[in-house]
């Protein structure tokens, strides 16, 4: 009777321990459920595993996406660098077989799930990166949503399915050009390009003003013929001429100056000093009707180092990483008032709203969160946010700290004129195109008629 006793009250105490080390969903977020073929491992950024996919999004009012009986088929593999192989919980990229429209997102192929593992500030950085850049007017941003991941049955923890960057139609919307394009209209635009820390296969290799090395990455087109490999070549080299030159001409010609005054602006809300080190994209539209495009900062994407430092100053004066083209670029008068012009339509407008809108992120993480601790505290370089009131107050104080040194250097900034104002962020139901009209270039967005330099068409 002892043995049974003993037996019994031992076999209680593993139950429990087992269920205390293996937590499952919480409920309070949508669950995504990743099953590879014969439940193999995800074991590097390269292969690509065969899964069926599903989501359930439990009672947040989203739509379902397939169901344990009948999955979505796709394929899924690691994804990202120091985030892979930094930490053991790891962040994957999912491919759909088709386009798919997942929790109210637009139809794509490709997402993301971002892990978030080196964020110790309540998983608070990266949404409030995308939220800065949202509310500044990037022309687009992606969209993520919170969710808990269960891979080949066991529970990963929180994660952020996220839109992964990539032109399209819903994403960078910019003309999209074939692979081994050689004709001149067409390889004048769509193009993706990223300023990359890791040495890759067909980079650009720039020597900046001050004497280093920039590596520029080609994310689309994939493969390149000669004419698009020169006329790529040439607008990289033609870039970084023009920010350490001396006509701000040249350098309005090639750089949306407005998009990269906003794109720079959320890397100093943020203190990101790692934002023009890696994962910095640049794209740029085709030419047409004998209009040059401007190249365009952006989209935002990493903010795993935002707030590191934590010092008033600037992200390019004494960064933990170098900080290519941006302090130079900051230099030039053109760039510094329309910097200003943003930050006086973000502390006026904006600022507030995304603390808002980060405090009820918060709240909507937080089980998850004090959940996904249970699973990963301890393991290696994880950041714990297991007291998340203390990790999310941090984050408010970090944010309230920056706002209010900007505001110090800056003032309330320069009011910009009334079209700027007026003028919506494309992201992404907006329609804008070149017109000609009595022999003079125009822009129609949205069916509002404005002049080549961005004033209103009366």
């Amino acid at each position: 009777m002892r043995r049974f006793l003993l037996s019994f009250v031992l076999g209680t105490m593993f139950l429990c321990t087992s269920s205390a080390a293996s937590p499952k969903p919480t409920g309070t977020l949508p669950v995504v459920y990743v099953n590879t073929d014969n439940k193999r491992a995800v074991e590097d950024t390269e292969t690509q595993i065969p899964a069926g996919i599903y989501i359930d999004p439990l009672n947040t009012g989203l739509d379902a996406l397939g169901s344990a009986g009948a999955p979505v088929r796709g394929t899924v593999k690691g994804r990202g660098n120091w985030t892979w192989n930094g930490f053991d919980k790891k962040p994957y990229k999912i491919k759909f077989d088709v386009k798919t429209k997942v929790l109210g997102m637009p139809n794509n192929r490709h997402w993301c799930l971002m892990a978030y593992a080196d964020d110790y500030l309540g998983f608070l950085k990266g949404p409030a990166g995308f939220a800065v850049s949202k509310a500044v007017g990037l022309r687009w941003t992606p969209r993520q949503e919170p969710v808990e991941l269960v891979l080949n049955g066991k529970y990963m923890g929180l994660y952020f399915l996220t839109e992964h960057v990539r032109i399209a139609a819903n994403r960078v919307r910019i003309h999209e050009q074939t692979n081994r394009e050689n004709h001149p209209d067409s390889i004048s635009g769509g193009w993706l390009v990223e300023i990359d820390n890791y040495p890759t296969e067909g980079n650009i290799v720039l020597e900046e003003g001050n004497g280093q090395q920039v590596m520029i990455s080609l994310r689309e087109p994939d493969t390149l013929s000669q004419a698009q490999r020169k006329y790529i070549e040439q607008q990289m080299h033609g870039l970084n001429e023009a920010i350490y030159g001396n006509s701000s001409t040249r350098l309005e010609q090639l750089i949306d100056i407005s998009e990269a005054a906003r794109f720079y602006l959320v890397q100093e809300i943020m203190e990101d000093c790692e934002s023009y080190h890696g994962s910095c994209f640049l794209y740029k539209d085709r030419d047409s009707l004998g209009i040059t495009d401007k190249w365009k900062f952006g989209p935002v994407w990493d903010f795993g180092n935002a707030y590191d430092r934590h010092q008033e100053t600037w992200i390019y004066e004494n960064p933990t990483w170098p900080q290519y083209w941006i302090g130079q670029l900051a230099s030039w008068p053109v760039f510094q008032k329309a910097v200003k012009e943003q930050w006086w339509i973000y502390y006026h407008t904006q600022k507030d709203s995304v603390r808002a809108q980060m405090s009820e992120m918060a709240a909507r993480i937080e089980t998850a969160a004090k959940n996904d601790a249970r699973v990963w505290s301890g393991t290696q370089n994880y950041r714990d946010n297991s007291n998340y009131t203390d990790v999310r107050d941090r984050y408010f104080r970090r944010y309230d700290w920056r706002i209010a040194w900007l505001y110090s250097q800056w003032g309330e900034g320069v009011q910009p004129p009334a079209w700027a104002v007026e003028t919506p962020p494309t992201d992404p139901a907006i329609r804008s195109r070149k017109i000609l009209r009595n022999g003079e270039v125009l822009i129609e967005r949205n069916g509002v008629i404005y002049t080549i330099t961005g004033n209103r068409k009366k």
